[in-house]
């Protein structure tokens, strides 16, 4: 994953605007799109500006995360984040997957999800 779609992830995530984000680093609106269609990237000081705000290391920002180097806090919070990602990417993929399904078949693998949680706990 690129720097800009992890930004636009995060970003969203907390329910910010380029605007609003832009304002908190300290930047014009351009700049974070910028950043977001990848056409250029932040200086150190505006990725620790980021990692501050969306609390994730510099290293999952740029999206190379390096766990073995991580305390403790840091490690926790990285591996919420990940799982964050893959719960994510499961919502995409499912949303993906009833777009083309009929009432009754959405209902059939909603109820298969359920199951499935279900057998998880």
């Amino acid at each position: 994953m690129s720097f800009g779609t992890q930004l636009i992830k995060l970003r969203k995530r907390k329910n910010l605007t380029q605007i609003e984000l832009a304002e908190i680093v300290g930047v014009k609106q351009y700049v974070i799109s910028a950043w977001e269609n990848d056409r250029t990237e932040p200086n150190i000081s505006q990725l620790s500006k980021l990692g501050d705000l969306f609390e994730v290391s510099i290293d999952y920002l740029i999206d190379k995360p390096v766990i073995v180097s991580m305390n403790e806090d840091q490690f926790i919070k990285t591996i919420e984040n990940i799982n964050k990602d893959a719960n994510d990417e499961f919502a995409k993929a499912i949303h993906s997957l009833c777009d083309n399904l009929s009432e009754s078949k959405k209902e059939k693998m909603l109820n298969v999800i359920k199951a499935s949680a279900e057998l998880l706990k």
